[in-house]
């Protein structure tokens, strides 16, 4: 049985076989003693290229009820997310993509946010960096696509589980779990953690990535930068979010309640319904 305390690739995974960054929330422990529910909130890269087991396996064991996708049209377009069973795809864009394509194309971005040329030029152009986080949880477009994803937290069906997802599984599905972890009171530490499983979760690709890069003579910093918009977490980006939200509402939960519009009564319900003695 796993260790409700545990924080680890071997206490949180789901034990899929292609899908990726593929884990749960449950297990962790609330400042007031409670523990989140195993097999509920699911986190994850986008399902599309997942095996036909691991699709099963969401339908089958986690009796998978909603898929929030965080993703925006054109990566939708590219990897549509597979039928399972009878979940609902619910789409909770974060980007405001005309504010993208203000700065640059959003096909050119498409066709080169894998390579070289187009990680730099997301760089250049602000699409991401060290305040990327702060800019999901501060514009209105994020604020609409996570409030979004409150509303399905709040009705899902007693006994089913809830997917959310990005492309890569890692930013605005990080940021996901730090906001519903907030909501039902893990502390900071642990929240930190979970976030910093992606670098676990995606070793093996984060590895093969740095080994790609190192022909470019990169410095650290671009190193860093370079693998950050790929497959690997920083924490500095998840800092910046909590210390923004600290410093403009208090707290995260504050935050949750104003800007997405879930009360006092809504977050009681979240804890009724994921939280557990142990």
């Amino acid at each position: 049985m796993k260790n409700p305390c545990e924080i680890s690739m071997q206490s949180q995974t789901l034990g899929m076989e292609t899908l990726g960054n593929a884990r749960e929330l449950g297990g962790y422990r609330t400042t007031d003693g409670f523990f989140v529910k195993r097999g509920v909130l699911l986190r994850s890269a986008r399902p599309m290229g997942a095996s036909q087991a691991d699709l099963d396996k969401l339908r089958d064991v986690y009796h998978l009820a909603v898929i929030a996708d965080f993703r925006m049209s054109y990566e939708i377009e590219a990897k549509p997310t597979p039928a399972i069973g009878n979940a609902k795809n619910v789409w909770c864009p974060i980007i405001d993509e005309a504010l993208i394509s203000a700065n640059v194309s959003m096909e050119s971005l498409s066709k080169k946010l894998r390579t070289i040329d187009g990680i730099r030029l997301a760089i250049e152009k602000g699409i991401v960096g060290e305040k990327m986080y702060v800019d999901f949880v501060s514009n209105s477009y994020g604020k609409k696509g996570y409030a979004k994803f409150f509303r399905e937290l709040i009705y899902l069906p007693e006994g089913k589980s809830i997917l959310f997802h990005c492309t890569q599984g890692k930013d605005r599905t990080g940021l996901g779990a730090m906001l519903i972890l907030s909501a039902l009171g893990v502390d900071e530490d642990t929240i930190i953690q979970d976030y910093l499983l992606t670098n676990v979760f995606n070793a093996p690709l984060i590895e093969k990535e740095r080994q790609a890069l190192m022909q470019y003579n990169l410095s650290d910093a671009e190193l860093q930068s370079y693998l950050s918009v790929m497959d690997q977490v920083n924490v500095l980006y998840m800092q910046n979010a909590l210390d923004y939200l600290k410093k403009n509402y208090g707290s995260v939960l504050d935050y949750i309640k104003k800007e997405l519009c879930v009360s006092e009564d809504e977050i009681e319900l979240l804890k009724e319904k994921f939280l557990e003695k142990n």
